[in-house]
């Protein structure tokens, strides 16, 4: 007998979903595994361009209408981050499984609703953070789960760019997305670094967010894309915090659009007792028999995330396996984002609840 394909849809056909979601659903769909049969977007030019691109059966202008003519047994929501919420419960309510593009969602409240329909309908969700599956988070992950960290203590979690406003979409828009580099980029290196410590509990956050070039009309920023108007910035271009955990451990955050740096620069760090890890330059740093040893990786298997992560989904349901990235594990992460956002507005330190 053969095995049921699974029916996807996916939701939002912008720049992420055309460039690393719906190809990745077309070659499972060429496996055999999948089938895309319906695309939405409220941009009726781009839901025709990914239905004609990638073969999808249907296209909608509107996802409600979307969900109630075909039963999906996935939904890929790609939307602005506001969206995010009200499509993924709207799916898990129809009786899909979810996939939902990073950030979660636009506050911890979002977040639980999120996950309660999950559980109420007894669906999987999982949000799309593809550096947990690129091959040198997953190496790095066996590494510290073996011990060979010892005693983690603190981290640091860093995305920094010269330049890289995003001129495209509404990312610089509060009301569209919540607020810049911190839940665009820093959301990556936060969700990544907390995961390979282990996913301890936040429990408090300092943090400090800034605008100094974004709505500048002296300056060029926006690197990609059509330049946004700038009376419409109303967003940080970088962010500073400290987070403490449960057990004393600590991350330091740092994200910026745009910066005074000399370029683009970013990595995570891991420090234990026995020995540290970094993700740039990667590789494991400690001390034996009185001298300082680095241990790098010669070699490392050719892994894009985001095609490994739309992989490891489907396998999730084809399987009935636990989902890499748990919804409880980016709620926390949620939580942190709300936190220095709201450490900054208040100018002290906030509670993690």
């Amino acid at each position: 007998m053969a095995k049921k394909k699974l029916k996807v849809g996916v939701i939002g056909t912008g720049g992420i979903a055309m460039a690393c979601h719906l190809n990745n659903w077309q070659e499972l769909e060429g496996e055999g595994r999948v089938e895309l049969v319906g695309v939405c977007d409220i941009v009726k030019s781009r839901a025709v361009e990914a239905k004609g691109r990638f073969g999808a059966k249907k296209m909608y202008l509107d996802y409600n209408k979307m969900l109630r003519d075909d039963a999906y047994d996935v939904i890929d929501v790609c939307t602005q981050n506001r969206v995010h919420c009200p499509a993924t419960v709207a799916a898990l309510n129809a009786g899909a499984h979810v996939l939902v593009e990073k950030p979660m969602a636009m506050s911890a409240r979002e977040c639980e609703a999120m996950i309660k329909a999950a559980k109420t309908n007894r669906r999987k969700l999982m949000v799309a953070q593809h550096m947990r599956f690129e091959a040198s988070s997953e190496k790095l992950k066996a590494i510290i789960e073996r011990g060979d960290l010892g005693q983690i203590y603190t981290a640091g979690a860093k995305y920094l760019r010269r330049r890289g406003i995003p001129g495209w979409g509404k990312f610089h828009i509060r009301k569209e997305s919540l607020g810049g580099p911190v839940i665009d980029i820093g959301v990556h290196v936060m969700d990544l670094c907390v995961w390979l410590m282990g996913s301890p509990k936040p429990i408090a956050a300092s943090g400090k967010v800034y605008r100094m070039f974004g709505d500048r009309p002296d300056l060029c920023n926006a690197d990609w894309g059509t330049p946004y108007p700038l009376k419409e910035f109303d967003v940080e271009d970088y962010a500073v915090a400290l987070v403490r955990f449960e057990k004393g451990i600590t991350m330091a955050v740092e994200c910026s659009w745009a910066a005074n740096i000399p370029c683009e620069t970013g990595a995570v760090t891991v420090l234990g007792d026995k020995a540290g890890i970094s993700t740039d330059p990667l590789g494991v740093y400690g001390s034996e028999n009185g001298t300082l040893t680095s241990s790098k990786f010669d070699w490392l298997p050719k892994q894009e995330g985001h095609r490994m992560e739309i992989r490891h989904f489907t396998e999730c349901l084809e399987k009935k396996l636990p989902v890499r990235v748990k919804p409880e594990e980016s709620l926390r992460i949620q939580k942190i984002i709300d936190a220095i956002y709201l450490s900054s507005a208040k100018n002290k330190e906030i509670v993690i609840k």
